[in-house]
């Protein structure tokens, strides 16, 4: 009995050190190194959802750039004002949805557009509109009846980010703020986002169980459904002065720190579909950086 004792002990010890090794908080791997860079300023890298590519935009969300994974094959697919502003790929990889910036008489209408990954040729989803946010792939169908979109907060806040708070109970608190940055979990059960001047929060997709993360912003779920990335800002009013990467647990908001003892100045991290690297625009030279993880 006894020897079967110490077996279960063992095996329960055994099971937890797994379990922590599984859902472990990365640290980094190497020190960033540079991706892609340009004559012009490059920002908001997002991977495609095969991990085979990567988009950026330019200063001012100009323009969609795609890239291979290692930075090669660089390609404008265009240059449309606004188009970079939260853009999407599509699950399949070969198209990615972004809304433009149409100026007529004064006033700024937008157009939802895909573009074709291989060719660039443009498909206009939703002529000339006055949406607020950028609509999702799934949410598309509602935005082109001009209909509301409600139940999941996720999509929510990405169509209205200046109204969702006022439209769901538990985001009260936070009613005449835009909620920005937010980020659907590799599950789909849960939303990170950003208050501006409050930091990062946590709910389910029906926005119940909020919770504060850090004060901290853009953040992006690793793999795991259990840690994020965010970046820490510092700025003197007019330029960031210093940025680090950090991963936390939503759990226990224990957090490392990923890019300490490195001059880079981080921003809009994005995370490669398998948690192995995460991209984001150094602000020191508006240029494309990875940095890989270790668990």
């Amino acid at each position: 009995h006894k020897t079967n004792s110490m077996k279960k002990v063992f095996v329960m010890a055994l099971a937890v050190c797994m379990s922590g090794i599984l859902f472990a908080q990365p640290r980094s791997a190497s020190q960033p190194e540079l991706l892609v860079k340009t004559n012009y300023g490059l920002m908001a890298p997002v991977w495609s959802p095969d991990g085979s590519k990567i988009a950026m935009t330019s200063d001012n969300y100009t323009g969609i750039i795609v890239a291979n994974a290692d930075g090669t094959n660089f390609k404008q697919l265009t240059s449309a004002a606004g188009a970079g502003y939260k853009m999407q790929w599509k699950a399949d990889s070969k198209q990615i949805l972004g809304r433009t910036n149409v100026v007529e008489s004064g006033r700024v209408f937008h157009e939802v557009k895909a573009w074709s990954v291989d060719g660039g040729a443009s498909q206009t989803l939703v002529a000339k509109t006055r949406l607020n946010g950028t609509p999702t792939w799934k949410s598309l169908a509602s935005v082109q009846r001009k209909a509301a979109v409600n139940g999941n907060v996720y999509e929510m806040m990405v169509n209205d980010p200046a109204g969702v708070a006022s439209r769901v109970a538990s985001l009260k608190q936070f009613s005449g703020k835009i909620i920005i940055n937010p980020a659907l979990s590799p599950d789909g059960s849960k939303v990170a986002f950003q208050v501006p001047g409050k930091g990062i929060y946590v709910c389910n997709v029906d926005g119940s169980a909020l919770s504060f993360v850090m004060k901290a912003s853009h953040p992006a779920w690793l793999p795991d459904g259990k840690n994020l990335i965010a970046t820490v800002v510092k700025d003197n009013g007019e330029v960031f002065t210093s940025s680090d990467i950090y991963t936390v647990n939503v759990a226990t908001k224990a957090s490392v720190n990923l890019t300490s003892n490195t001059s880079v100045v981080p921003l809009t991290p994005a995370v490669s579909p398998d948690g192995k690297k995460v991209a984001f625009e150094n602000a020191a030279d508006a240029a494309i950086y990875v940095i890989n993880l270790k668990y």
